[in-house]
């Protein structure tokens, strides 16, 4: 008889936070299957929503090993073969240090630390960009 707690399977969620544009929060630890189950997810949404850019926000990933940083790698490379960029934010210092030290090819994958960063570059890579409305002069 076993006492232990099933663990809940963690959703994988993806936005459409603009025209063109998608989001997927990364969330608690990424294992093997976890990790097949979010890249396949990606790309059927890119298919599906013809989307050039797909932000993937690692804030809620505790740990980042060369298992999560390879997964990484390949959705931003499989989303360049459907013609969409891959940008990797919520990169902590701690996470950065270790990608570095784990010598994972990176070289190609576009980063940005906080998502408000994510979100201009996103913008940016289809030439839109927020612009504030002036407010009337008062009379």
């Amino acid at each position: 008889m076993t006492t232990g707690k099933q663990e809940t399977p963690v959703a994988t969620p993806v936005a459409i936070l603009w025209e063109k544009i998608l989001m997927l929060p990364i969330v608690g630890t990424v294992d093997s299957r976890r990790a097949q189950e979010i890249m396949e997810i990606v790309l059927a949404k890119v298919q599906e929503t013809e989307s050039k850019v797909i932000i993937l926000d690692i804030l809620g990933v505790p740990t980042v090993d060369s298992k999560v940083a390879a997964l990484l790698v390949k959705i931003s490379q499989a989303c360049r073969l459907m013609g969409a960029n891959a940008i990797i934010s919520g990169m902590s210092p701690r996470i950065a240090q270790t990608l570095v030290n784990l010598e994972v090819g990176m070289a190609n994958v576009i980063t940005a630390a906080p998502l408000k960063d994510a979100i201009k570059l996103a913008l940016d890579m289809n030439d839109w960009e927020i612009v504030t409305k002036k407010k009337p002069a008062s009379k």
